[in-house]
Parts: structure tokens; C-alpha cells; sequence
């Protein structure tokens, strides 16, 4: 697990995808973890209202819906990122707990995108950044 940017090439590559958080000038942190052969950049996000999240301080946390897959190298940038220090402390001691609810949230993703019609699937299809990749 590290901290990243996401390249330009990333948000070029992706333009069209409205559930893929991006803001002009203002780069998204994201914490990488590789589950299943693929690389997730997860961002850190504030005011999170739904529970597939890992909190980290106060209504801060990773946002498990707006995670991307980084697969590709170019989508990385080589740029530094800095965050406060006792968020990062609280997400490296809880490592291996955002490790096991990222990889649930993935496969309920999955297991939700097989059955796409069904009512109770169709908001974590619809809201998930996922969405944009094959898995």
C-alpha cells in the first residue's frame, strides 16, 4: 500500500466517466492496493455519507465507491503526496482491515454486476467507479 496521484493521461483516458472523481487543479490522494491482479487506487475523500468507506478522522476516510484500477503505469505519477500525518497513521495501522473490506466491497461489486437488473444491486452498479473496468 502506498500513496499516489493519478496522471493526467488517467483523467484523459477517462473523461467520460462521471463516477470517476475528478476536479480540475486539484488532485485526488489515493491509497493503492492490489487485490485479484489488479492494482485499485482507492481516494481519500472528505464528507463521505454511505458506508462502503474505511473513515480515517472525522467524516475523512478512503471511499471504496470511487476507487479506479491503476494497472497501467502511465497512470501513476511520480509526484510526492503529503497528507496529514494522523490520517496516515491511522490507515497504516489499520492496513490489513482496509485490505479485507476493499476486497469484499469488490467482489459485491462483482457479484452485483452479474445481476444487474436486481433492485438491491443497482446502486452499487450505478454510484461505482468500477463500473469502468473489466474485473
Amino acid at each position: 500500500m502506498k500513496l499516489i496521484y493519478l496522471t493526467q493521461q488517467f483523467y484523459n483516458d477517462y473523461a467520460c466517466c462521471p463516477e470517476i472523481l475528478q476536479k480540475p487543479n486539484r488532485p485526488y490522494a489515493c491509497l493503492t492496493v492490489k487485490i485479484e491482479n489488479h492494482l485499485f487506487a482507492i481516494p481519500l475523500r472528505h464528507h463521505i455519507s454511505h458506508s462502503f468507506c474505511f473513515n480515517t478522522t472525522y467524516d475523512y476516510g478512503l471511499d471504496y465507491t470511487k476507487a479506479v484500477v491503476v494497472d497501467d503505469n502511465n497512470y501513476i505519477a511520480q509526484s510526492k503526496v503529503w497528507i496529514n500525518s494522523t490520517e496516515w497513521n491511522v490507515i497504516k495501522a489499520n492496513e490489513p482491515k482496509i485490505i479485507y473490506e476493499f476486497t469484499k466491497y469488490v467482489r459485491q461489486y462483482k457479484r452485483a454486476s452479474r445481476n444487474p437488473n436486481n433492485p438491491r444491486n443497482m446502486s452499487i452498479l450505478r454510484y461505482s467507479a468500477l463500473q469502468y473496468f473489466n474485473l
